[in-house]
């Protein structure tokens, strides 16, 4: 029989690695039944388990035949052989007798303990995996162990750890042992040395994750992203629609003071968000998206989904942006081509159009 004391400390083990104590169990049969083989037991070996007294028992069995099937069960002995342990023994029967462990040689117990840390980490490996198998396309905390050779090692817990290149950092961002980073998880690959993870920091999934995680009304589906185009590191365009009359989409998404966006934009290495409301129209929704620069006309094409704007000739560098910037995420956050002139050439263009957006 094994001590209390012993299922206690698995108990503490099962604790200590996430497992449970029936996964930790588990291990520790198949861990006594190989040393139980290496110990000259040729047996059916059987762990009982007293699960309210917190003790165990090992047992050998084995099962009397006339002959040995080498393709039957294992602990098969031979009525002669039987006999020589049990006078009594018959075809039929089976022969029980208890193995105490504490009786084990140096050997076996060493075999014992190689066995079962072995089964252990397989089982966390496997855990580990089903776990972050699970995060794919979520976003979780990570914290940076490393920064070399054009990688960040991040631990991200379930004692793992994720190397991260800097083709899917924020550019400019800087990464120091201790700093605790967002990160999404976009692909995990099952290996012998458990999970393989996938991280970025780059992609428009990772900004739409943060607004579920910081902003109440979108976790809860009163607000509804709509759209999102990302230059990372510099500026990302979102574009959010409201389910509820009484819910002001992008003021709750800045949040009083600001202080929600700027939550957001902390994660994302200071990364700038302009929020526009998402409009029944596409004049206005062409219009919002262009923000800040405010504009006079949208001529728009719904078959081809291709606009013309027009807006005052001091308006026309905000609406472009810096390198096209503005209007190449505009474009890209709702789905339409985008074409920009100014209102002085659109007069010498000839362009015919109506001052149809609202402000």
């Amino acid at each position: 029989m094994v001590s209390k004391n012993f299922y206690e400390s698995l108990e503490a083990v099962a604790y200590e690695r996430g497992l449970t104590i029936e996964e930790v169990l588990s291990k520790v049969e198949t861990a006594i039944a190989i040393s139980c083989k290496n110990s000259g037991y040729t047996g059916d070996i059987k762990v009982e388990w007293d699960f309210d007294r917190k003790r165990i028992r090992v047992y050998e069995y084995k099962y009397v035949v006339d002959e040995i099937d080498p393709e039957g069960p294992k602990g098969q002995i031979t009525l002669e052989d039987a006999q020589e342990i049990k006078p009594k023994a018959k075809v039929g029967s089976e022969i029980k007798t208890e193995i105490h462990l504490n009786s084990f040689s140096r050997k076996a117990a060493s075999i014992f303990k190689q066995s079962l840390l072995s089964g252990l980490k397989e089982l966390e490996r496997e855990n580990a995996y089903n776990y972050f198998k699970d995060k794919v396309g979520e976003v979780i905390t990570a914290k940076v162990i490393d920064y070399s050779n054009n990688f960040v090692t991040f631990n991200v817990g379930k004692n793992c750890y994720a190397h991260m290149p800097d083709k899917e950092s924020i550019p400019g961002e800087k990464f120091f042992p201790g700093d605790e980073k967002k990160v999404y998880i976009t692909k995990v690959e099952k290996t012998t040395k458990g999970p393989k993870i996938f991280l970025t920091r780059t992609n428009r999934e990772i900004v739409k994750r943060l607004f579920e995680m910081e902003i109440p009304e979108v976790a809860d589906g009163s607000i509804e992203i709509m759209g999102i185009a990302r230059d990372p590191g510099s500026r990302s365009k979102v574009g959010v629609l409201s389910l509820a009359d009484n819910i002001d989409p992008k003021g709750a998404c800045v949040g009083p003071g600001g202080s929600r966006i700027r939550r957001i934009n902390e994660m994302l290495n200071d990364e700038k968000i302009d929020i526009f409301t998402w409009k029944d129209t596409s004049e206005e929704l062409i219009a919002e998206a262009l923000l800040p620069a405010r504009v006079l006309s949208v001529i728009a094409d719904e078959k081809t989904k291709q606009a013309t704007v027009i807006v005052n000739d001091d308006q026309y560098s905000l609406a472009i942006g810096k390198n096209g910037q503005n209007a190449r995420l505009a474009a890209y956050a709702i789905g339409w081509k985008i074409d920009i002139k100014s209102l002085t050439a659109a007069n010498e263009e000839g362009i015919e159009f109506t001052y149809n957006v609202k402000g």
